[in-house]
C-alpha cells in the first residue's frame, strides 16, 4: 500500500527540566480564555503549546510556518505545509472544522451515527471505533496527515507505529476547559494547522462579540431557580460550580442552585439529597431524555422529583448529534438558548437553536 508521507512533526513533550525550552510568554500568547491552549504568532512562524491539565509538566509542542507569508529557508519547521487530511475522534473537533467549512479535510471519525454534519456524513469518512482500541490500520488506510484526538490518556493508542509512518498524534483538550470561550478558542489550533487562522480567528472573534452582546442583554430583573442534571446508576451527577457549564448559567442569568459547589468536572449527589433541594426549581435542564415517559422508565423514582411535575423541562436530546458537535465552539448559540428560557419566551422551543421542551 502507497502510504502518503505529509512530513512528521517533531513534537517535543517538555519534563520541566529543559532549560533550552522555552514556553510562550503570556504577553505573547494570543489565546485570551485557554488555560491549556497556548499560540505566538511571528511574522514568519506560529509556536503553539497544548498543555497537559493533568501534568503541568508535559507540553506539547509545534512549530509551524506562518503560512499567509513566505517561509524562511533557514528555519526548521515541524510541520511545512497545511494539513488536508485529518482524522478527528471527537465531535468537537468535527464541529469546529465544520465551523471554518473544513469539514472535506476530514477523512476519518470514530462512528458515523455520532455525526451531524450532512456533509461530512455523505463524503463516507473511514469509521475507527473508540480512541482506545481503533485500529492502526485503519488509519492508515484513510491517508490521514494527523490524528486529533481527546487526550483521555497521555500516550494514545498505536502512536508509535503511526510516527513512524509520518502520521503524527495531537491530544485536544477543549473538555477540560473551565470557561465556555476558553473550549471554543480551539477552533485556532485547526486554523493554524489547515493554514486557515485568519478565518479561525475571524470566527472566534464573532463568537466572542455575539456572546458577550447576549450577556449584555440579559435582564436580572428575576431568579430563575435552575436544577441541571439526571440520575445515572445510583447518582445525580451535575456540574460543578467552577465548570464552563456552570458558567454559561450565570452568564444566562439563571440561578444554579449548586453554583457555590467548587469543582470544574462533575458533581455527585444521592436521589434523597435531590429530592430535598429541588422543591422551588423553576427550571430542569438536561434531563438526559426527550421525553418525561423515558426518564421514568429509566428511573421510575423520578415520578417523586417536583421538577418533573412543576417545572419547565428543557434538554437536547431530540438531536444530541448537533448538541455534542456545534455547542462546545458555539457557546454563544447554548447562551442564547438559556437567555431564551430566562425570559419564558420558548415554552414552544421554536426560537431554541439546542433546546426542547420535554414532555
Amino acid at each position: 500500500m502507497k502510504i502518503l508521507y505529509f512530513g512528521l512533526f517533531l513534537f517535543i513533550l517538555s519534563c520541566g527540566n529543559q532549560s533550552d525550552v522555552k514556553t510562550i510568554p503570556e504577553d505573547q500568547n494570543i489565546c485570551k480564555y485557554s488555560k491549556w491552549l497556548r499560540i505566538s504568532e511571528a511574522k514568519d512562524v506560529v509556536q503553539i503549546e497544548i498543555r497537559n491539565p493533568a501534568d503541568a509538566k508535559q507540553i506539547v509542542r509545534l512549530q509551524i510556518p506562518n503560512f499567509y507569508r513566505p517561509s524562511n529557508p533557514s528555519r526548521d519547521y515541524d510541520l511545512s505545509k497545511p494539513i488536508d487530511r485529518l482524522v478527528c475522534l471527537s465531535s468537537t473537533h468535527i464541529g469546529m472544522l465544520s465551523e471554518l467549512n473544513l469539514e472535506n479535510r476530514i477523512v476519518g471519525v470514530s462512528n458515523l451515527k455520532y455525526v451531524y454534519n450532512e456533509k461530512l456524513i455523505s463524503s463516507s469518512p473511514v469509521e475507527l471505533g473508540e480512541e482506545q482500541t481503533l485500529s492502526a490500520e485503519k488509519i492508515i488506510s484513510s491517508r490521514a496527515q494527523a490524528v486529533v484526538y481527546s487526550g483521555f490518556s497521555n500516550v494514545f493508542p498505536k502512536q508509535d507505529v503511526l510516527h513512524k509512518l509520518g502520521i503524527q498524534t495531537l491530544p485536544n483538550y477543549d473538555w477540560r476547559e473551565a470557561h465556555p470561550l476558553g473550549r471554543a478558542e480551539w477552533i485556532l489550533l485547526f486554523g493554524y494547522l489547515t493554514g486557515h487562522a485568519k478565518e479561525a480567528k475571524k470566527k472566534f472573534k464573532e463568537i466572542c462579540e455575539n456572546y458577550q452582546r447576549i450577556k449584555n442583554q440579559i435582564q436580572n430583573d428575576k431568579m430563575i431557580q435552575t436544577l441541571s442534571g439526571n440520575m445515572t446508576g445510583d447518582y445525580w451527577y451535575a456540574p460543578a460550580g467552577d465548570s464552563y457549564h456552570a458558567q454559561i448559567l450565570e452568564d444566562a442569568g439563571l440561578s444554579y442552585i449548586f453554583a457555590d459547589q467548587t469543582g470544574t468536572g462533575s458533581l455527585s449527589f444521592s436521589f434523597e439529597h435531590i429530592l430535598g433541594v429541588t422543591s422551588n426549581i423553576d427550571l430542569w435542564i438536561n434531563p438526559g431524555f426527550d421525553s418525561k415517559n423515558k426518564i421514568l422508565n429509566a428511573y421510575p423514582k423520578s415520578n417523586l422529583l417536583q421538577p418533573l411535575k412543576e417545572s419547565l423541562v428543557f434538554c437536547y436530546t431530540h438531536n444530541s448529534n448537533k448538541y455534542w458537535e456545534l455547542s462546545s465552539c458555539r457557546p454563544d448559540l447554548v447562551l442564547a438558548d438559556y437567555a431564551a428560557l430566562k425570559k419564558g419566551v420558548s415554552r414552544s422551543s421554536e426560537h431554541l437553536f439546542f433546546y426542547k421542551q420535554v414532555k
